[in-house]
């Protein structure tokens, strides 16, 4: 079995895509698969696969249980900070009870996906690096939805973060002012506390310990 065909049996990532129109349709005219069986080990024993560039759009992503998947021809002056970041990622899974009580003490609740809309929970762009836990609240109220900008031609690129109020049932694009004044007014890729810190993370990443000093500032 091939190290995807193994994380598929972990995730079952595909499998929900396929159950998914929306996030079907985005992808139909991508290719997802390594371009050889070559595999890089790496940090905290992670594993690099190089992915078709189409796979995912392009967009680098881990899998269960150390998966790094890098598109071929990534930019090289790139590869230092987007491997920190995904090697976050890879952290985030296999420590799920230490970071989710980080997050928690942060101020993000968990939120299942029954508790989304139907009308938002399916234009809503599935990601890899966090399809086994998609929704968080911050504090316990404001959810930050990917929205798929077209729902009729879905493109991975092509999304923008809404933020779903539980309590009104509002729906806009402007982020509460406690996220803004936690995170700064243009954070990037806020649609998950794993990716906000993630994002937070990479920018200072020299060692593995830097995510220990994080989780216990």
């Amino acid at each position: 079995m091939n190290k995807l065909a193994e994380a598929e049996t972990y995730d079952h990532y595909f499998e929900k895509i396929r159950n998914d129109p929306v996030n079907k349709k985005a992808r139909d005219s991508l290719f997802y698969g390594a371009v050889s069986e070559d595999i890089k080990p790496w940090l905290l024993n992670t594993q690099i696969v190089t992915m078709h560039p189409t796979a995912e759009a392009g967009l680098p992503h881990t899998r269960p249980p150390n998966i790094i998947c890098m598109p071929q021809y990534f930019p090289e002056e790139r590869m230092p900070m987007t491997l920190a970041h995904e090697l976050v990622h890879v952290d985030q899974r296999r420590r799920k009870y230490k970071w989710d009580a980080y997050f928690e003490r942060e101020g993000w609740r968990r939120i299942g996906e029954e508790d989304i809309p139907e009308r938002w929970l399916q234009r809503c762009r599935m990601n890899p690096d966090t399809i086994d836990d998609r929704f968080w609240a911050w504090q316990g109220r404001h959810v930050p939805l990917p929205i798929f900008e077209r729902e009729d031609k879905p493109d991975l690129r092509q999304v923008i973060i809404q933020w779903w109020d539980r309590t009104t049932g509002i729906k806009q694009s402007q982020a509460p002012r406690s996220f803004l004044e936690r995170y700064g007014s243009f954070p990037s890729q806020p649609e998950h506390p794993r990716e906000l810190a993630a994002v937070e993370l990479s920018k200072i990443f020299q060692t593995p310990s830097d995510i220990d000093s994080y989780l216990n500032p």
